[in-house]
């Protein structure tokens, strides 16, 4: 009986070890699919043209993800807008151009355990204004379970002036829909 036991415990040492080590690791969840917002999202809508970086205007939006693996730690996201609000006008702009945000909008989510940073590629900027070339700028992060995602998005490019768009704080909600 002493033998079989060894025997057991050396045969899972052995053949357990190697076959872990050759396993990628992966998100605990699966994020590809189709995602809604039950609930419509306040997008507000922001400037610098004033002066000091400020909520301007804002529209309640209904929007779905559809989400597509990249690799172990990433997934691509496209966004597409279901219904919007009229624009509610909250604050001055100071007759600077109002901006529509534009859909469809692509992201990429880069996972790191229940969360992931959500990027979306850009024009960067010097600190005078001037192009840089396009990179990928972090713009939110938000966590995820088997069938919610909740979090926050923050954009803001700064060409000649500030502008972007935000929602509150774990306020952009999204239900699995497949």
């Amino acid at each position: 009986m002493k033998t079989f036991v060894l025997c057991f415990v050396i045969g899972i040492l052995f053949f357990g070890c190697g076959k872990s080590a050759t396993t990628p690791l992966t998100p605990a969840r699966k994020l590809a699919g189709n995602w809604t917002t039950p609930n419509p999202v306040t997008f507000y809508y922001c400037s610098d043209g004033c002066g000091g970086y400020s909520r301007y205007s804002s529209n309640a939006m209904k929007v779905n993800w559809q989400i597509t693996e990249l690799g172990d730690s990433s997934v691509n996201i496209t966004e597409t807008l279901v219904s919007s609000s009229a624009q509610t006008i909250i604050g001055s702009n100071c007759g600077l151009p109002n901006p529509p945000l534009s859909f469809p909008m692509q992201f990429v989510g880069v996972i790191s355990g229940s969360k992931f940073a959500l990027d979306e590629s850009q024009m960067l900027y010097s600190s005078s204004g001037a192009a840089l070339g396009m990179g990928n700028v972090r713009i939110g992060i938000f966590s995820f379970t088997t069938d919610v995602i909740t979090g926050y998005i923050v954009e803001t490019d700064c060409p000649a002036y500030c502008s972007g768009y935000e929602t509150d704080s774990t306020a952009f909600i999204l239900t699995k829909v497949n």
